[in-house]
């Protein structure tokens, strides 16, 4: 069985090029997704697909990872920066991030996403 790094390295992977068919199989029936602002989603699907109105790319350069055992698994921090380009053409480099993964059993149970995105977003 893969370790939960190894999880949460191939579920990134696959985020990274929107391959939600290799995403699944690393996620758990009860998968859940939060992101900064308390925007909760079921799939990578449905964060995208909100992603979509706000920012052409975005590309995360994993820093480290760190594990922490719970009682049912591993907690997987991953922590790194992103780097990407708005809707509106404009570029941003540099965010920092830190995503805290649930692995239970192999499978992603909970994410949850942090960064600084909100400090680089395009002034209106």
């Amino acid at each position: 069985m893969p370790t939960a790094v190894d999880v949460v390295k191939r579920f990134l992977d696959a985020m990274g090029k929107r391959d939600f068919a290799a995403m699944e199989p690393l996620m758990a029936t009860t998968f859940k997704m939060t992101v900064t602002g308390g925007a909760v989603f079921t799939h990578p699907r449905e964060f995208a697909a909100q992603s979509k109105g706000r920012q052409k790319s975005a590309i995360k350069t994993t820093d480290r990872y760190d594990e922490v055992p719970m009682a049912n698994g591993m907690v997987v921090y991953s922590m790194g920066s992103m780097a990407g380009e708005w809707n509106n053409g404009t570029t941003y480099k540099d965010v920092r991030y830190l995503d805290r993964f649930e692995v239970v059993d192999g499978k992603i149970t909970d994410m949850n996403v942090f960064s600084d995105m909100a400090e680089f977003r395009p002034k209106t």
